[in-house]
């Protein structure tokens, strides 16, 4: 992965040079022609919005855009109100459900032998990091650098300390859609930045100075100064959130008389706190009908 001049402008370029997205924001990628089926075939669903761009390449210096084709997404993927909320579009990306709005929660972290779902709570995000920091990060010192995640999974960008219960995303959550060698191609949206459509970015899992770490580890940094005057930094860890959800089977549904909801850890919205999604329904118990001995 690299950063290129073509013209005045910037671009990163993947590791075989399969994509290029044009900087600061972009919102359209360049996929070389000659590799277009390739890159369908990575994740089809999600190709499907998609929409062919005409572009104008414009003198020598730009003959390289010759060999590209520019896409965008379709109109589906604007990011107005609550659909800038990274998490929420991370999820549908993922799912490649652009109406999903459960409160079901679609990516888990590995935690050892066992998982945690991400987003159910702060509190459960909290410990996440607590043990991706205490373990996984002091187990490999390179771990925030090279986290690489499957296509449908996700990165996640965490600060030391997680904000509890304070309505806010103190998180940045990217969904990986295609990939380039050790070159991760994601698309985003960002409650920080004012934008209507979602951006493109690509991360390195070989090259530190392209990671998703050192890409948005100054936004999550936290800097406190202690009694004697020094600077303390704390550093944001980076989850790899993996996609877990799973949608209740239509097919056992025509076998068995009585269906049995598939039911998922839910997160804990502000919006919906007063809702009964995700909680358990009181159970009876049937009374066991016993004869007297005679």
């Amino acid at each position: 992965m690299e950063t290129i001049q073509i013209g005045g402008d910037k671009y990163k370029r993947s590791d075989n040079q399969i994509f290029l997205l044009k900087l600061p924001n972009p919102n359209e990628i360049h996929i070389k022609t000659s590799f277009i089926a390739n890159v369908e075939a990575q994740n089809p669903e999600f190709f499907k919005n998609m929409i062919l761009n005409r572009q104008t390449t414009r003198g020598r210096e730009e003959s390289i855009l010759k060999d590209y084709t520019k896409f965008s997404l379709n109109k589906q993927y604007e990011i107005k109100g609550e659909k800038n909320d990274c998490l929420l579009f991370a999820e549908r990306v993922s799912l490649n459900d652009l109406k999903y709005n459960k409160s079901a929660s679609v990516f888990s972290v590995d935690l050892g032998k066992t998982s945690k779902k991400f987003g159910k709570s702060d509190r459960d995000n909290s410990q996440i990091v607590s043990y991706t920091r205490n373990y996984s990060v002091k187990r490999d010192r390179l771990h925030n650098f090279t986290v690489n995640p499957d296509i449908g999974d996700a990165y996640s960008m965490v600060p030391y300390i997680t904000p509890v219960d304070t309505g806010t995303c103190p998180y940045h959550v990217a969904t990986v859609v295609f990939k380039d060698g050790d070159t991760n191609i994601t698309i985003e949206a960002d409650a920080g930045i004012k934008l209507d459509k979602p951006i493109f970015d690509m991360y390195s899992v070989s090259l530190f100075r392209y990671s998703f770490f050192i890409s948005h580890v100054k936004t999550y940094l936290d800097t406190k100064v202690d009694d004697a005057g020094k600077l303390m930094y704390k550093v944001p860890t980076v989850l790899h959130l993996k996609k877990t959800y799973r949608e209740p089977s239509s097919s056992s549904s025509r076998t068995r008389s009585v269906v049995q909801e598939v039911k998922e850890p839910t997160r804990r919205q502000p919006a919906r706190s007063k809702k009964t999604a995700g909680r358990r329904r009181n159970s009876t118990r049937k009374k066991r009908r016993t004869r007297k001995r005679r």
